[in-house]
């Protein structure tokens, strides 16, 4: 839904419009108010606004002179300019300044409703354009290095896709991989003076590397790059058809032609851009399944065999391709996203759904007792610290046979530790959706509190959410989730109520009653007060009196 921000100095005719036309209707999710040009800045300045409705004749800045600064500045936002005045020198001076459209004082709501639609229409026909095929093809094409290297990455640390889904997104990317390939891997730690280079000369150093490395491998292999969060150029390596034609037993050829390129490597960077680099040669897997574990003992084997020394050249042991050891870390644990940033994000159904795949893996093991400690320490951890970063302590929020677990854990199944999880997790969910529904209902009694008091002066969605210390826009989605009442529907309801009431049990003027709720134009009060009841002020007090 688009922004609008209303502007003129009269504040009845700001809020009559904001209040009476249907703008979700036209497409409009949140309507802004200013009572000057200067004020209107502000607006532009903090909200993404999209149409400005402006009156022509202000003190100080004119409306042909905030328009002019629009255009300046936010070329993109499309105006309307309104003006009591029928003089078509303005006219001609909006369609210079590319105004959209120009209304006549006092404007009819089935005008401003189509004016509005029309500019509406226009907005979504651009952002249509902006988002078409050929444009996302040629965005695609200008960040394809850098999206390549994002989904090897997501790979490499467990993120797993639909079969459908990942080929999309290879053929999408133009990458020669499919499920089933035979994979290897090569790690590069750049050292030397390549660790002391800044972040942008230690990207561009990565990008030589990886020209080298295409340079040298390109006949053989397809290479597929990218750079890890241990600073490793990590790059995933494929036999190209004709290669793999060559006469081999097994997977030797393969291997030793990539463990001659890798040394081949290592000497160009040396001698071509004057730094040091250390190779690991992984092993060898299938694709995507196996990339993963691969990765993981490439990481475990530069760490343990290269340590802190430079300039190495490695090769993991061919038995240790994938290897399985007797005892394996619980891979769902610690895969992107992770229970901590699941919990963080409030994102409660998927955490279920990422505890239940972790139990899932552990109960395929054999012997789980190893990991169901490790399970345990996880899953507590991450519990404990979202209680305590909402500032909370554990018997807060959690029942006595739940907190128990945290004193002295008593599980001896997967099962009984599963349950566990499952009901510590629920119980920080219906704190937190406790605590957010106190929030936003204290928040609407603020809300009606400030504008019963101030019914008569400023009552703008800006000033209000002032009050609240909220952004506007904020603001407008918690009244409405939390009432179903959208907050200027709200406060023109109370108006038209308050000014009912005053009509029956006072003898105050209808010109009185329009300045106690908040209209300093009579007959825009008269106007709206007709829309609610179908009635003018003086025909529903006078029936009233029969």
């Amino acid at each position: 839904m688009l922004q609008l921000l209303l502007v003129d100095d009269e504040r009845s005719v700001v809020e009559t419009l904001a209040e009476t036309i249907p703008w979700a209707d036209c497409g409009v999710g949140t309507v802004h108010e200013a009572l000057s040009g200067a004020m209107a800045l502000d607006v532009l300045e903090n909200n993404a606004i999209d149409i400005v409705i402006t009156d022509i004749r202000m003190p100080g800045m004119s409306g042909l002179e905030l328009i002019a600064a629009i255009q300046s500045r936010w070329p993109h936002i499309r105006t309307i300019l309104l003006s009591g005045y029928a003089d078509f020198e303005y006219a001609k001076q909006a369609i210079t300044q590319q105004t959209f459209d120009y209304l006549l004082k006092p404007v009819s709501d089935e005008d401003l409703i189509d004016s509005v639609s029309r500019v509406v229409g226009q907005i979504k026909a651009k952002w249509e354009e902006a988002a078409s095929y050929h444009k996302a093809l040629y965005a695609l094409s200008e960040n394809l290095p850098l999206l390549r290297s994002s989904l090897l990455s997501e790979l490499l640390t467990g993120k797993t896709y639909l079969e459908e889904a990942l080929v999309d997104k290879l053929q999408l990317l133009e990458l020669p991989y499919a499920a089933g390939d035979e994979t290897g891997m090569l790690l590069i730690r750049m050292e030397e003076r390549f660790a002391e280079l800044p972040g942008q000369d230690l990207s561009l150093m990565e990008y030589a590397i990886c020209n080298i490395v295409n340079e040298v491998m390109q006949d053989n292999f397809y290479i597929w790059p990218t750079r890890d969060d241990h600073d490793y150029i990590v790059i995933l390596v494929k036999v190209k058809e004709m290669a793999s034609r060559m006469p081999r037993a097994g997977i030797a050829p393969s291997r030793t032609l990539l463990e001659r390129y890798a040394a081949q490597i290592q000497l160009h960077v040396q001698n071509y851009l004057k730094g040091g680099i250390s190779i690991l040669v992984g092993g060898w897997g299938m694709f995507p399944a196996q990339i993963r574990e691969t990765y993981a003992h490439a990481v475990m084997s530069m760490r343990k065999k290269m340590g802190q020394g430079q300039g190495l050249f490695v090769t993991t042991a061919q038995e240790a391709d994938i290897r399985q050891d007797d005892v394996h870390t619980i891979w769902s644990l610690y895969e992107p996203p992770t229970l901590l940033s699941l919990l963080e994000a409030g994102r409660f159904d998927d955490i279920e759904r990422k505890i239940r795949t972790i139990f899932e893996e552990l109960q395929s093991d054999k012997d789980v007792s190893e990991q169901l400690t490790e399970a345990y320490h996880v899953l507590a951890g991450a519990f404990a610290y979202i209680i305590h970063k909402n500032g909370k302590q554990l018997q807060t929020v959690l029942a006595e046979d739940t907190l128990r677990y945290f004193q002295a854990p008593s599980y001896t199944t997967a099962s009984q530790l599963h349950d566990w999880a499952i009901r510590t997790l629920g119980q920080i969910r219906s704190d937190t959706e406790q605590e957010l529904k106190d929030s936003h209902s204290a928040i609407v009694r603020g809300v009606r509190s400030f504008v019963d008091r101030h019914l008569a002066q400023d009552v703008s969605l800006p000033a209000i959410a002032d009050y609240v210390h909220l952004h506007p826009v904020y603001l407008s989605k918690v009244y409405k989730a939390e009432t179903g009442e959208a907050l200027t529907e709200y406060v023109y309801r109370l108006r038209m109520e308050k000014a009912a009431f005053y009509l029956r049990t006072t003898a105050a003027k209808v010109l009185e009653v329009a300045e106690m709720v908040g209209y300093n134009n009579t007959a825009y009060f008269i106007r709206v007060f007709k829309k609610f009841y179908d009635l003018t002020p003086q025909e529903y007090r006078d029936r009233l009196q029969q």
